[in-house]
């Protein structure tokens, strides 16, 4: 079928391109056919999925349809995704009595049909169909042909009508359904709530599915990389009893993992999967809700090509090669000890990990988590859950952390106490939902009391003087490993970690031990599935306000003991009554001291500052965008223009003020240098809200305290999920910051957005979204990924 006869097929479509138009395109050009077909015919030629269609998908689709949280879980991050289309079931459902079965792109089902059996409903017609008059029915057409007769007003807010809020009921409309659809929500058409597609790119959709809606043949691996792709199935699928152990033990700590070889840092990227078929054979993934679950008696671990487009939200890099098998070598290899017996897969012993892998020295499993830590955290909050307020209103929004040192860490040091103590280190995955909440809040909390009596009692015995902990005791990275410190911040319904501790000195801090370490990981990401009732997503979230207090208690232990149990009343305002507070979580070693001396009236300040001041190579340079005691605070390396602008945007950073809160959770801020933009500059400007406590799952307005919310400014971008771009002439700097600092109502914010602002009805979202895009590409081509925009806001 030519571009002609599609066009005179797509009926209803046809006509209301022609008559639609945005008003930019009709001021041009008044002729209604020229805002229609004519651009059609244009595009006259075959069109190819992978060099045509798919750039257009990722610019303009991708950034709200990937991962769980798109609408309608309408994937269009591949060909698949395309083919497999929507469906009205939800991943998110806080109310769901009974597991429901999960729907993992690649992962679940695999064909239309097998989609079609699982309550999916076509969004364009298979390849098969294609030529059939139903190609000009094609749901994702009708939706954008209904974006394109509905177009907003340019620079414009959008109607109050036009929801955006991830939690907004959704239609998802059918075929049959969609003219009812297009009558109630005439506004609901796509790309939804943003400024519209160019001609050129609905063209490329409507050229690609008239001719068929073809994908593209995966290209061929090169040689060199397939030999490396043998090698490292060929470690994994080893035969002894010990590879076989650290082969499920690297598993389920890599099965998140977007793997990419040490010297092709851009990609592409595999997935480590447990397979039916042995290496040389193609892939048959074996689909378990977790990574312990039973995969049957004979499979391998095989690597995968990631065939979807790379999302940022998703995107939790981790590097292979001759480096890293090296290290996994000492690691696991190059030690003492001898395995008797495989791990089982019942629900008790496989959600364990101190009971899974006891076999497995302690000291190796720990080294291997912190070798590379930032990329363990970023697994808690990052990763194809992709949403959750409640998931992380767990932790506060801004807050450091560290990491016992190995040798001080006394799970490492003796063999004996794991296994002492493994039965009381038991996660709630274990009963996969069927206890009550409130069963399982006190049983977890009688062991949690239990195992952390045990520890300060094998402590004791070790410091008999209670001279306490030394600074030596916090792990110092080797001198190196930058993995060491982490900042975390927590992004209302999403958070971020980078390395370094960044930002100002905040609330609070952690400091993880081995037993925290692979604990938060079980609990939060291989023990957790999305897809579970509500009695496990209650009691993940119930156990990990235990991993929280436990971490920031061996935190506050380094402080000086008469200082420690305000400083922490001063972190849970008006939850000091909780059990988990006072009894399971209660202070220990409340009679040990601290070996680090401390002359201030602020000890936490000075800790973080001595941590910090310990290694240069692991800390970084100081962060003096929002530690600058005397500004301005100037970057040795920074040029003229970065000096000038960090200059200005110091007196925005950890400064309270009325105009912090109309800031939104995440905003990017491009200052623009030169007409070209090669050297525009982006910063962060991420708004910390304070809070009296994180102690309840519900009611967190109630603890807001918005008087002490602040702002941390970081050089680059940040996050997974801006929620508004500002752009400003880099010699205006200044008068941004002054105008920002003014806002003091909602006029002042709406002069405020007109002037610096880049609303989604503005003509330059896209082109600013897409420069963004391309700018993370250059300067961090391995973790750079598609943004987020479906929380953008509406300013």
């Amino acid at each position: 079928m030519d571009l002609r006869s599609a066009a005179a097929a797509l009926g209803v479509f046809s006509l209301v391109l022609v008559g639609g138009g945005c008003a930019r395109e009709a001021q041009e050009s008044p002729t209604p056919g020229a805002v229609g077909l004519p651009l059609l015919e244009g595009l006259d030629r075959p069109v190819d999925f992978a060099t045509d269609v798919v750039p257009v998908l990722e610019n303009r689709c991708v950034v709200c349809h990937a991962c769980n949280d798109a609408p309608c879980q309408l994937l269009l991050s591949s060909h698949e995704g395309v083919m497999r289309g929507a469906t009205k079931e939800k991943v998110y459902d806080s109310a769901r009595v009974v597991a429901k079965d999960p729907t993992r792109l690649f992962v679940d089902a695999h064909g239309v049909d097998a989609w079609r059996a699982k309550q999916f409903f076509p969004v364009v017609d298979p390849p098969a169909a294609a030529g059939s008059p139903k190609t000009s029915d094609a749901l994702l057409l009708r939706m954008l042909a209904l974006g394109r007769a509905h177009p907003f007003a340019e620079r414009a807010r959008l109607p109050d009508s036009v929801g955006l809020g991830i939690d907004r009921k959704l239609s998802c409309a059918q075929g049959d359904e969609f003219e009812a659809y297009a009558r109630e929500q005439p506004l609901g058409g796509m790309p939804y709530g943003t400024a519209p597609l160019r001609s050129d790119e609905l063209a490329t959709l409507v050229a690609w599915v008239a001719q068929g809606a073809q994908g593209s043949a995966t290209p061929a691996l090169p040689p060199e990389l397939r030999a490396q792709i043998d090698a490292w199935e060929a470690f994994l699928n080893r035969p002894s009893l010990e590879q076989r152990i650290t082969s499920r033990y690297l598993y389920e700590h890599w099965f998140l993992a977007e793997l990419h070889f040490e010297d092709r840092p851009a990609g592409p990227f595999f997935r480590v999967v447990r397979s039916r078929t042995a290496p040389g054979q193609p892939v048959s993934e074996i689909a378990t809700v977790r990574p312990y679950d039973d995969p049957g008696p004979e499979f391998w671990y095989r690597l995968l090509p990631i065939e979807a487009s790379i999302v940022h939200k998703t995107h939790i890099v981790y590097s292979i090669g001759p480096r890293r098998l090296a290290r996994l070598e000492k690691l696991f290899f190059a030690v003492d000890w001898k395995a008797t017996r495989l791990p089982g897969y019942t629900a008790e012993e496989a959600s364990n990990p101190f009971a899974a892998f006891d076999q497995i020295p302690a000291r190796s499993r720990y080294q291997f988590m912190l070798d590379d830590a930032q990329y363990f955290v970023m697994t808690f909050i990052r990763g194809p859950v992709c949403r959750g307020q409640v998931a992380v209103d767990v932790v506060d929004d801004h807050f450091f952390v560290a990491f016992l040192d190995p040798d001080r860490d006394l799970s490492v040091a003796d063999p004996t106490f794991l296994e002492r103590t493994k039965s009381l280190l038991r996660l709630p995955a274990e009963n996969r939902g069927r206890l009550l909440p409130g069963e399982i809040f006190l049983a977890y909390a009688r062991d949690q009391h239990r195992y952390l009596n045990a520890r300060e009692a094998a402590y004791d015995v070790l410091d008999p003087q209670r001279r306490g902990p030394a600074l030596d005791w916090i792990w110092d990275g080797d001198g190196e490993n930058t993995n060491a410190l982490l900042t975390v911040f927590r992004n209302f319904d999403n958070a971020t970690v980078v390395r370094g501790f960044v930002g100002e000195i905040p609330k609070t801090a952690w400091i993880i031990d081995y037993p925290l370490f692979e604990r938060l990981y079980y609990d939060l990401v291989a023990g957790f599935n999305v897809y579970g009732n509500v009695v496990h997503q209650v009691s993940t979230r119930l156990y990990m306000d235990h991993l929280r207090m436990q971490s920031e208690n061996l935190f506050l232990g380094f402080l000086p003991k008469e200082k420690r149990e305000s400083i922490r009343a001063s972190w849970y305002v008006g939850a000091t009554h909780q059990l988990r507070y006072f009894f399971a979580n209660r202070m220990r070693g409340v009679d040990h001291s601290t070996q680090i001396q401390f002359r201030g009236t602020d000890p936490k300040a000075e800790l973080i500052a001595k941590i910090l001041a310990r290694s240069p190579a692991v800390s970084g340079p100081p962060d003096l965008l929002n530690r600058c005691a005397s500004p301005p605070c100037l970057r040795p390396d920074a040029s003229p223009v970065e000096r000038a602008v960090e200059a200005e945007l110091q007196r925005l950073a950890s400064v309270r003020g009325a105009w912090v809160a109309w800031l939104p959770q995440v905003s990017l801020l491009r200052v623009r240098v030169d007409a070209s933009g090669a050297s525009d500059l982006v910063y962060g400007l991420i708004h910390n809200d304070a809070h009296t406590n994180v102690a309840f799952m519900f009611g967190e307005d109630a603890r807001r305290l918005p008087a002490e919310d602040t702002v941390t400014v970081v050089r680059g971008q940040f996050g997974s999920y801006p929620n508004f771009f500002f752009e400003v002439e880099h010699a205006r700097a200044g008068e941004f910051v002054d105008e920002l600092r003014a806002v003091a109502s909602a006029a002042d914010l709406e002069r405020f957005v007109a002037r610096y602002g880049i609303r989604r009805s503005d003509p330059r979202f896209w082109e600013t979204s897409d420069w963004l895009r391309e700018d993370l590409r250059r300067r961090q081509p391995g973790e750079a990924g598609i943004y987020d925009l479906a929380r953008y806001e509406n300013l």
